[in-house]
């Protein structure tokens, strides 16, 4: 009786180690990704546009998610954000330039050692491009209303935008590597490709000409790290 009570619990406690291994190194079906790219497009920054940077012109921020929705292969949403800022014109108004890439992506993988995983993804793409100016200053019916009252004068902010979408195509071959089930590290290089024209931008509902860039087909590599339930 005690031999068997032995054999028994030796059974169940390799079962609970294969569980709790499956459990740690299972893949997880939601991925929230959270990371940084480099790329190098060519974009015109003539005066009065603030120079541009490292930051402004090649860095990348990304966020995103994606679901398991079949072994091996995964659909998600991302966005990487292309960001360039300062003071533009004589009264310093404030600038912001943002290029938005968003992609629904399709991705494949397969583990090539455990804690190792090798992915393919291929993204359409809808992108937008916004040019936002704001500045501070005066407006005579607000001085009125606020002089009744026994105030100065303020200076508010105004300001407006200016956007455009366009379609595009990304593909890219990726790297992750698994430090438990919940926090994985992963590198992506591939292409952006985008039909991107600076005709018809859109300012106030009149079609303007944005700035003129060459977005057509550019390499990308990114870092994300990628959080797993």
């Amino acid at each position: 009786l005690i031999g068997n009570v032995m054999k028994v619990s030796r059974i169940l406690a390799i079962l609970s180690i294969f569980i709790l291994t499956r459990e740690v190194y299972s893949q997880p079906k939601y991925n929230f990704i959270v990371g940084l790219g480099y790329y190098n497009p060519k974009i015109e920054t003539s005066n009065p546009i603030p120079d541009i940077g490292f930051l402004g012109k090649n860095l990348l921020l990304n966020w995103g998610a994606r679901y398991e929705i079949y072994p091996n292969v995964r659909i998600g949403y991302t966005q990487s954000h292309s960001l360039h800022f300062g003071s533009i014109g004589n009264e310093k108004s404030n600038y912001l330039r943002n290029i938005a890439y968003r992609s629904i992506s399709f991705e494949t993988f397969y583990y090539i050692k455990e804690k190792m995983e090798l992915n393919f993804t291929l993204a359409p793409m809808i992108n937008k491009g916004s040019i936002t100016i704001t500045a501070k200053a005066p407006t005579d019916d607000w001085d009125s209303l606020l002089t009744s009252y026994g105030n100065s004068s303020v200076r508010l902010k105004t300001g407006s935008s200016m956007t455009k979408r366009w379609l595009g195509f990304s593909s890219h071959i990726g790297y992750r590597y698994y430090f438990s089930r919940l926090l994985s590290v992963e590198g992506k290089l591939g292409y952006y490709m985008s039909s991107y024209s600076e005709k018809n931008w859109k300012l106030e509902g009149e079609k303007v000409t944005g700035p003129p860039m060459k977005l057509g087909r550019l390499p990308v590599f990114q870092v994300n790290l990628v959080i797993g339930i």
